[in-house]
């Protein structure tokens, strides 16, 4: 049977190629290059602005055109369809990946042009955007892809659901506790005592950022194991499940369904907030595309994620990668530079579609403060703010596949948030699942032990260094999480 889907596959790809390569390029005298993203509207404004870009930086013909075309493709946007054509030779020449996790995944498969000399030259390397993006954008040391877009996660505050309950807003940065006592009194006050809540202090938490607040990441320095089976991961779980059951300050998933299913499409989050439901939500910049469509404007704010003892943020991002057999790849990179230009960026900052990828842009007055939009001043910046200080980008395991990892460590905490494990059984199940599919990637690629071996080496060391309380070399840590945070807490060598 497996075949069977196997063949069809491969038909379909094939056929979806075949209709990719008569895509209407005969009517045009330069070469064309396929964008395979998604069908935003916004696309089509962009598309133009890498015309006038051409034109504006010389990159024309003889007689004044510039020298590509690029056209949308949504219809082949989702990553099977990606896969399918690239493996069939005819992937699209620029392709959006979502964070490292994919940029690992397709470079695995060996689709992906290597881009770090050239991003060098033309000026779209890692200095034109976030460093904390390092390992999103590479793989063993080498650039793969460029921002189109990123994103730093804080909650958005909807000023007026606090006054309507007398409360006071939350800081600018605050701790666990800071953050359990201000939502049990606004959750005191906006409901009714033994009526169904439906006031939340916050849709939710970031699990991720909650453990790397106490100094813990999925894996160890090397990434050779997991590490969750630590009381401060159980300590999390266990302050998500608090949070969720006992003061009730963040909606359980019955919770979220029940005003789903009432409320319809007003039961969405960006809704929610602005009835007032929701005090606070976790999201990014991008939300403001939400926001501005409702008649009358949000007075709004912002405000970190709460910590345990280290401040820490996530990021993500929506990059272009080059198809490593597409025809024009020279052409597809200068794609990649127009993302890092002022033309690009500027268009980003007037949408309010996440944050521009060069940071240099979001220094701007029209960044902090959009001109008919004073609703959101003093928010634009807080986002640039965080992105550029404390956020920090995922982790990723040579030696396991993120994907794994992700559907593991879901699996168990929402076991732990469905009342059918408790966060110690959780964390200990979580690691040893994670490590059991350590041991079978080494098994079924060999030609990694090499590194694994030299790896686990590595780690004691490292073991050895703590137990001794002396600092730690930093070539010896491949954990992106472990490299900022021994540098920050003063324990790097």
């Amino acid at each position: 049977m497996k075949y069977i889907f196997l063949i069809v596959a491969v038909v379909l790809g094939i056929l979806s190629g075949i209709t990719y390569m008569r895509f209407p390029d005969q009517n045009t005298d330069v070469p064309v290059i396929y964008w395979v993203t998604d069908p935003n509207p916004a696309r089509k404004e962009q598309i133009a602005a890498f015309t006038k870009w051409q034109l504006k930086h010389g990159h024309v013909t003889a007689d004044g055109k510039p020298v590509v075309q690029i056209k949308v493709d949504a219809a082949n946007s989702s990553t099977g369809k990606k896969i399918i054509q690239s493996v069939s030779g005819v992937g699209g020449d620029t392709m959006d990946l979502f964070n490292g996790r994919h940029i690992r995944y397709f470079n695995d498969i060996g689709i992906l042009e290597d881009l770090t000399e050239d991003a060098k030259k033309m000026k779209f390397d890692l200095s034109q955007t976030y460093a904390a993006l390092e390992s999103e954008l590479f793989v063993d040391g080498k650039q793969y892809a460029f921002p189109c877009n990123l994103t730093s996660f804080m909650y958005w505050v909807n000023k007026d659901a606090f006054k309507a309950q007398g409360q006071p807003l939350p800081p600018k940065s605050w701790t666990w506790e800071e953050f359990e006592r201000m939502g049990k009194a606004f959750v005191g006050a906006a409901n009714k005592p033994g009526e169904t809540r439906l006031y939340f202090y916050a849709d939710t938490v970031d699990r991720t950022q909650m453990h790397r607040s106490l100094g813990l990441s999925i894996f160890n320095e090397t990434m050779t194991e997991c590490t969750l089976d630590d009381e401060r991961y159980v300590k999390t779980l266990a302050k998500i499940y608090q949070w969720m059951f006992e003061d009730q300050i963040i909606p359980t998933e019955a919770a979220i369904l029940a005003f789903n299913t009432e409320s319809g499409y007003a039961g969405s989050t960006p809704q929610l907030l602005y009835r007032g439901n929701f005090a606070m939500i976790r999201s990014g910049r991008f939300m403001l595309i939400q926001f501005r469509k409702f008649e009358k404007p949000m007075d709004l704010d912002v405000a970190e994620l709460p910590y345990g003892e280290f401040r820490n943020a996530t990021i993500a991002t929506r990059a272009a990668s080059v198809y490593v057999g597409g025809k024009n790849k020279e052409l597809t990179k200068l794609f990649l530079a127009f993302l890092a230009s002022e033309d690009y960026n500027m268009h980003l900052v007037k949408d309010a579609d996440a944050l521009p990828p060069n940071p240099k842009y979001a220094e701007t007055e029209e960044f902090r403060r959009p001109k008919g939009h004073e609703n959101e001043w003093g928010t634009h910046e807080r986002f640039y703010e965080q992105a550029n200080t404390i956020a920090i980008g995922s982790v990723y395991s040579p030696f396991v596949m993120d994907i794994t990892v992700d559907r593991i460590s879901k699996r168990w905490y929402e076991k732990v948030i469905n009342k059918m494990s408790s966060p110690e059984e959780a964390a200990t199940m979580t690691k040893k699942l994670i490590d059991r599919e350590i041991q079978r990637t080494l098994h079924e690629k060999p030609w990694l032990n090499e590194d694994y071996e030299k790896s686990v080496a590595d780690q004691k060391k490292i073991d050895r260094l703590k137990a001794e309380g002396k600092k730690i070399p930093l070539s010896l840590v491949r954990n992106s999480f472990y490299k900022r945070y021994y540098k920050e807490m003063g324990m790097a060598e």
